[in-house]
């Protein structure tokens, strides 16, 4: 390991005695999976190109701007939001321009985030508690690049630079991830948010087909049964240990598949499983793209894969 990045490293640990723990040999079982999550990635990035290209996106384009539908800044910034996820999507699924697809997808999700969410409102009343779309996607994005990069820079083709930047990057993302999930746990522990769970999950079945607000409503009948307020002291709890899990690296290896799972909850309950099927366009400059739950559950499988779960983890860098 080169002392840059040993120094940032440890710039980035909390407890400079903990090890390292990702390991330096990719296998082929990891190579496969770290194949098989940039695909679903890719496919949502199609998805976001199918939405973005839709009447309804460039509508939401010209009413955030103030302009008329037919004007000619509406359909540039519209066909140019189509660009950019079409490109994002083709080199997901090729593996081809992932270093260019990398900067571009930084670029314009931050300015998504900043200025088109407003990094995300955190609006407590209307059930939000997380800083929006566009840092989960930020962080995925940047975590498929450096899976792939360690899977390019195997130890066969002795390119131990680039093995270290990959790892690096991981473990920057993993910290960020944690951080992300503090943020959010901080706000679930909110009074309002605790006595009004039930409140959110009905107001969001209006807008759900029949089959998905049915579903919706077992979820509330139980939670109703449990207790409201227990149910949102445990999600809280469970959010502030899988931060301090993904921050200290500790317990990984059974909070990972914990956290996925606790996603793809969030997400068919909380997130009506993205809402794919409502207008066209609706996925778009609201930032929604899919769902975000979905994305926290790629990334929490992504990490499962990094770690090689559920093997004991040898240190090493």
């Amino acid at each position: 390991m080169s002392k840059v990045t040993e120094a940032v490293y440890r710039w980035l640990d909390f407890d400079l005695r903990a090890p390292h723990d990702i390991p330096a040999r990719v296998t082929a079982s990891q190579q496969l999976t770290f194949y098989g999550l940039r695909i679903v990635f890719g496919l949502i990035w199609l998805f976001n190109a199918w939405t973005a290209s839709a009447s309804a996106n460039k509508h939401a384009i010209a009413q955030f701007m103030g302009l008329s539908f037919g004007s000619w800044p509406v359909r540039v910034i519209g066909n140019g939001v189509f660009l950019l996820d079409l490109i994002m999507a083709v080199a997901l699924l090729s593996g081809r321009g992932m270093r260019a697809a990398l900067w571009l997808g930084v670029v314009y999700l931050i300015v998504m985030w900043v200025g088109v969410s407003h990094t995300g409102g955190f609006n407590t009343a209307a059930g939000q508690t997380d800083p929006g779309i566009a840092p989960p996607y930020l962080i995925l994005f940047i975590l498929t690049f450096a899976c792939w990069r360690l899977s390019q820079a195997a130890p066969a083709n002795n390119n131990a630079v680039a093995q270290e930047h990959a790892r690096l990057w991981i473990h920057a993302m993993r910290l960020a991830f944690g951080f992300l999930w503090a943020w959010d746990a901080l706000f679930k522990w909110h009074p309002y948010y605790l006595t009004h769970m039930v409140a959110y999950l009905t107001a969001a079945q209006d807008a759900l087909p029949g089959w998905v607000a049915t579903y919706d409503q077992m979820w509330i009948n139980v939670i109703s049964f449990v207790g409201p307020v227990l149910v949102g002291v445990l999600a809280a709890l469970l959010e502030t240990v899988l931060a301090w899990s993904l921050i200290t690296g500790k317990l990984m290896r059974w909070l990972l598949p914990i956290g996925g799972i606790y996603s793809l909850v969030i997400w068919s309950t909380a997130e009506g499983f993205g809402a794919p099927y409502t207008a066209l366009g609706q996925t778009g400059m609201t930032g929604n793209m899919f769902g975000n739950a979905a994305i926290y559950a790629l990334i929490f499988f992504t990490f499962m894969a990094v770690y090689r779960w559920p093997k004991p983890i040898t240190a090493s860098v």
